[in-house]
């Protein structure tokens, strides 16, 4: 008896069931190898407006920041902000940006600092 179509059948079998565990699923199944999307993972989409308004407004009740005169803007997230001030406002005034719903990042676009 002949024992190679045996064999054929079984590693055939066998690498069927290795392609399905590693994802080799139909195409309609959508449960493996699914990941969010970038507005899933941030959460509830926040306006650059908003963004702007929530920094500002944290800077105002900041008693380092109150009166410094920080420029912010952002775009799609991306917050630039712009100033003269001391290197430890500075720090506080990205610490505070960065903490701000919806941002995705803080930069400086432009700082000139002063001494303190």
């Amino acid at each position: 008896m002949n024992k190679l179509p045996l064999i054929l059948a079984f590693l055939a079998a066998l690498t069927l069931t290795a392609c399905a565990g590693l994802g080799g699923g139909s195409s309609g199944d959508t449960s493996a190898g699914t990941s969010l999307g970038d507005n899933a993972r941030r959460g509830p989409q926040v306006s650059d407006s908003e963004i702007t308004s929530s920094i500002k407004n944290a800077f105002q009740q900041d008693d380092l920041l109150s009166n410094a005169s920080i420029t912010v803007t952002s775009d799609q997230g991306i917050v630039s902000m712009s100033g003269r001030l001391t290197a430890r406002a500075a720090n506080r005034a990205m610490s505070l940006a960065r903490a701000a719903p919806g941002v995705r990042r803080v930069l400086w676009s432009s700082i000139d600092y002063i001494p303190e």
